[in-house]
């Protein structure tokens, strides 16, 4: 069924696209209005199921490609700053829900939908996309500590603990911005100061005395 879908001219399909985001950005599953994306995108709600079969099979698509937009690739990183390396992922992120605004906020709205019709799916590809993420952040994250002067520098639980306690400060600013990501945005160098003190408390009693972070 979706297979008539690559038929469409690019521009169109992104018209389609960008009127069911919009909708979906503004309404959780069971609320949001075919007839609204229909009218935006131009075409009758007939064509709408003739490409995507249901409201389900179009929102799950809206969904996938929001959250394809929102997930960073792994930045190169020239730097030797741990901080500057580990922030990389951040300023990344932030950056790229500037650029997409609308599926950030049917990403965030998707998160909280309680709606039974979508929650078996939705959760199937929020699961593939946090695994890209967290799969990404670790690559970031080893290659910042690499740069580290640790006192046990070959030793793995260490290495494993500070991932483990600088992912624990990262899911504290998540939860705590979650229904509110501009607030997030507008503060981002507040909150890396911030997550920077708390990781200086840990790296204080694992690194060697004589270098400055």
């Amino acid at each position: 069924m979706m297979d008539q879908l690559v038929k469409l001219s690019p521009e169109k399909r992104n018209v389609i696209l960008q009127a069911g985001i919009d909708e979906f950005s503004q309404r959780a599953f069971t609320d949001a209005n075919t007839d609204v994306i229909t009218l935006a995108a131009g075409i009758s709600k007939g064509l709408l199921f003739h490409y995507f079969g249901s409201k389900k099979t179009f929102y799950l698509y809206c969904l996938d490609v929001s959250l394809q937009r929102l997930v960073a690739n792994s930045p190169v990183s020239a730097g030797t700053d741990f901080f500057d390396i580990l922030f990389q992922m951040m300023d990344e992120k932030i950056r790229l829900c500037r650029d997409f605004p609308k599926e950030t906020l049917m990403v965030n709205l998707a998160a909280r939908d309680a709606s039974a019709a979508i929650h078996a799916e939705k959760l199937a590809l929020f699961a593939r996309y946090s695994a890209e993420t967290t799969k990404v952040s670790r690559q970031l994250l080893s290659r910042a500590i690499a740069i580290l002067p640790l006192k046990q520098p070959n030793n793995p639980k260490l290495q494993d603990a500070l991932m483990l306690y600088i992912s624990a400060i990262n899911q504290k600013y998540l939860l705590q911005y979650r229904e509110t990501p501009q607030l997030f945005f507008d503060h981002a160098l507040e909150i890396q100061l911030e997550m920077r003190t708390y990781i200086n408390f840990m790296l204080e009693g694992i690194v060697s005395q004589e270098a400055e972070l």
